[in-house]
């Protein structure tokens, strides 16, 4: 599913002029986008992504859910076919997408 809007300026924990759900990413992601590691800016295009694909066996939820930048979210589309979420430990308990932990 793709959402686009402009990030807008963050008055009060609200990102003014976005989709409500766009909003409640942005304040998650405290306005970073998780693919590069940049902050969003207001002339940004942002798309909401699901971080496991629901061709992988991703849910429709919240938590399944995270804003990119127009690009970032096309660099990860066209890889998403090359990695088994599932299969790599990512798990679903209530609703809650649950990663592996991992030791450096």
């Amino acid at each position: 599913m793709t959402e686009t809007g402009h990030t807008g300026a963050y008055i009060r924990g609200a990102y003014t002029g976005t989709p409500n759900r766009v909003s409640k990413l942005l304040k998650k992601q405290k306005g970073i986008c998780p693919q590069c590691k940049q902050h969003f800016t207001p002339e940004d295009l942002i798309e909401v992504d699901h971080i496991i694909p629901k061709s992988k066996g991703g849910k429709d939820t919240y938590n399944n859910l995270q804003a990119l930048h127009r690009h970032c979210h096309d660099v990860k589309n066209k890889n998403d076919y090359l990695y088994d979420w599932l299969d790599n430990g990512y798990k679903w308990k209530d609703d809650v997408l649950t990663v592996p932990m991992t030791r450096d």
